[in-house]
């Protein structure tokens, strides 16, 4: 297949079915790999690791599916909520593709007036300023029941991008059963689930059981997949929007996908 420009990519891609739509999303996650390493070279601290394992979930969210708007009001849109904030680079390499930032701006990342080290809400295509983990899915708890009360729920979706070290965090399990009890089917939780944390990996920091059974005892619906397969996402995507009960997408990811010195050991640094 040709290489697709961004401009043909934003033109063409929400028109396409799922096969072709993946394999555009190959092709923007090998550049926007590129820019994260280019970004390792420069800030040697960033989180590449963790950037690259999310990064095929944050292309199928933001390219893949696209963020839709009907509205000025902050509930007649879409919203992409990046929990696990620290993977924020693979964010900004996106939203090159999208025209939202230069390939120049990036050269910036944490330097004093460049860009954050985790998202902040006042750059174009950041929806949620974050970075202490675990406050996500309750951010989007709030956001969705808005939408209820606004009537704009079954137009809208609330994305959230947890990694599952982050999942340790009680704060998650609160949200998780309020959001079940309330019904806000308008939720999209998707796990990065890696097999590493800060300190280690999660199964020997904390172990999570069956993770989706943990999930499903609380009333969402599961859906695992590859969360390297573009077209999987795309089609969980796609099963989330009709359902009628909060969905989680368990994505089974590689730390360092695509770079082998850390796919190995599951190392955050280069």
């Amino acid at each position: 297949m040709p290489i697709v420009s961004r401009l043909e990519l934003v033109r063409r891609i929400d028109s396409l079915p799922a096969q072709p739509r993946a394999q555009i999303l190959h092709q923007v996650s090998l550049r926007a790999r590129k820019r994260i390493l280019r970004m390792a070279s420069i800030e040697k601290s960033i989180h590449v690791g963790s950037s690259l394992s999310s990064l095929d979930i944050l292309a199928a969210i933001l390219i893949g599916r696209g963020l839709r708007r009907t509205g000025d009001k902050p509930t007649e849109k879409d919203w992409l909520i990046l929990s696990k904030g620290h993977a924020v680079p693979a964010l900004y390499a996106l939203l090159v593709e999208l025209g939202k930032l230069t390939d120049k701006d990036l050269d910036t990342i944490r330097d004093i007036d460049g860009l954050e080290g985790h998202p902040d809400n006042g750059l174009d295509g950041v929806d949620v300023s974050t970075g202490s983990l675990g406050q996500g899915l309750s951010i989007a708890a709030g956001i969705a029941y808005a939408m209820r009360l606004d009537h704009t729920w079954t137009t809208h979706r609330v994305f959230v991008v947890l990694g599952d070290g982050e999942l340790d965090e009680g704060q998650v399990w609160e949200a998780a059963a309020t959001i079940a009890h309330l019904g806000l089917s308008n939720i999209v939780a998707i796990v990065d689930a890696n097999g590493f944390q800060l300190d280690g990996a999660t199964s020997e920091i904390k172990n999570k059981g069956d993770l989706a059974q943990r999930w499903r005892s609380l009333g969402w619906r599961v859906i695992e997949i590859d969360g390297h397969n573009h077209e999987m996402i795309l089609e969980a995507l796609s099963e989330a929007e009709a359902s009628p009960q909060p969905v989680v997408i368990i994505a089974y990811t590689r730390r360092g996908n695509g770079l082998g010195v850390l796919e190995a050991t599951g190392g955050q640094h280069v």
